[in-house]
């Protein structure tokens, strides 16, 4: 009985990394872009990494899309030009993927199992702005961690 106290005092002092998260309605800034989410809408800023790269998951309209920070660039054919910035698509076996290309040597990589190629993508095209300065002065939504 003494342990499981300890050990429940011990997870509330915990103070390593904890998921961030921004609900919408409003514009979720991540540092050089910006996605626009609507009510019930969320984006997930999640402590583990993927290659060493920080995670963001958003949830748009039910629909999972997973953004990884400093990703390699990839090749692939040019589906959309931003300002500073331009998307590849990328087909890897039957998924689909958007690496998102900037002047750094790092890329921003994009994927959900729900994308279907870009034509049937636009549902997530419409929500984000990969302009090289889009969170520039934009009005951008609090965190909240848990």
């Amino acid at each position: 009985m003494i342990l499981l106290a300890l050990a429940a005092a011990a997870a509330i002092q915990w103070t390593g990394p904890r998921t961030v998260e921004y609900q919408g309605p409003g514009n979720f800034c991540g540092g050089g872009y910006m996605i626009s989410l609507a009510r019930g809408d969320r984006a997930l800023i999640l402590p583990q990494g993927h290659g060493g790269a920080q995670a963001t998951r958003l949830v748009l309209g039910g629909r999972e899309v997973n953004l990884w920070n400093g990703a390699a660039p990839q090749g692939g054919r040019v589906v959309v030009h931003y300002r500073g910035s331009a998307v590849t698509e990328q087909n890897d076996g039957g998924s689909i993927g958007y690496t998102v290309l900037d002047e750094t040597s790092f890329a921003l990589y994009v994927t959900s199992a729900a994308f279907r190629g870009f034509r049937n993508d636009a549902w997530f095209f419409r929500h984000a702005n990969f302009n090289a300065d889009a969170d520039q002065g934009a009005d951008c939504l609090a965190a909240k961690s848990f």
